[in-house]
């Protein structure tokens, strides 16, 4: 199986490798920022306990990632971007961002519920930001929503659980 976009999908490789140097970065910056943590061992805390742990295999993560996007995306060539495409990645990108803002700065900790916030958020992030590739696919609106609300109630009660239940952590 390749990993290979499909001739005529519209994807540029210049975008990928802005993409890519965007994550390595971001990863970059979360794993040295969680390896700089205190480790509190003066109170004795287990190594597999310590902050930043899972921070920083996350950020290890998206750097490595990141970086085999952006070998991929030297592989495939650079490439010009096609008329249009950078103003409609511009207006995604806002989009995604103003989102998350509402869902981390509004909704999570302003007395709505972790898991009611994060359902909406998932659902409406599914719904909203997957409604072309969906409509390619001939599924209608109705469909799309139930899959919206399908993919919030399991994410939501998926990372609810696990933030509870194995890292104990409480929710707002």
């Amino acid at each position: 199986m390749s990993i290979e976009n499909t001739p005529g999908d519209g994807l540029s490789p210049r975008v990928d490798l802005v993409a890519a140097l965007a994550w390595m970065a971001f990863g970059g910056a979360v794993a040295v920022g969680s390896w700089n943590m205190d480790r509190l061992a003066h109170l004795h805390i287990n190594r597999y306990e310590i902050p930043g742990l899972v921070p920083g295999l996350l950020g290890a993560a998206m750097l490595l990632l990141g970086a085999a996007l952006a070998l991929r995306s030297l592989r495939r060539g650079l490439r010009p971007l096609p008329a249009g495409v950078a103003r409609e990645g511009l207006g995604s990108l806002a989009g995604v961002l103003a989102t998350t803002l509402l869902y981390a700065v509004v909704l999570v900790g302003h007395g709505v519920p972790f898991w009611l916030a994060t359902f909406v958020f998932v659902a409406g992030f599914v719904f909203w930001f997957d409604r072309k590739r969906q409509a390619a696919l001939g599924r209608s609106r109705a469909r799309q929503a139930v899959l919206a609300v399908v993919y919030g109630v399991c994410t939501s009660a998926v990372v609810t659980l696990v933030f509870e239940r194995v890292f104990l952590v409480r929710l707002p």
